[in-house]
């Protein structure tokens, strides 16, 4: 299975957090730091490209938990229930995500 990883938001909050101007006190500070590890946590969605067949589902679900398929737009928002675990995309999928990315 090939990885997509998608990290375009990730560099988004990266450059946002060099602009950033110090904050007034260590509390707000604190919450600074939460608030981006929250953001960089929803930022990385792993994507992988699988096929349909019983064998993949089963290895994937051993692997990663349930099989849940999404759509390259979903990937790109981040649209689907719950990123904790990595998710699933067609070969069609796939392309039409490559196709977004390098646009």
């Amino acid at each position: 299975m090939r990885i997509l990883v998608i990290s375009a938001a990730a560099l988004a909050l990266c450059a946002g957090a060099v602009q950033a101007k110090e904050a007034p006190s260590a509390q707000a500070a604190a919450q600074d730091a939460v608030a981006q590890a929250r953001e960089a946590a929803k930022a990385e969605r792993v994507v992988y490209v699988c096929d349909r067949s019983e064998l993949t589902r089963k290895a994937f679900a051993r692997e990663h938990g349930e099989v849940k398929f999404v759509t390259a737009e979903q990937a790109l928002t981040g649209a689907a229930d719950d990123w904790s675990a990595p998710r699933c995309v067609s070969e069609v999928e796939a392309a039409k995500l490559s196709a977004m990315l390098s646009r």
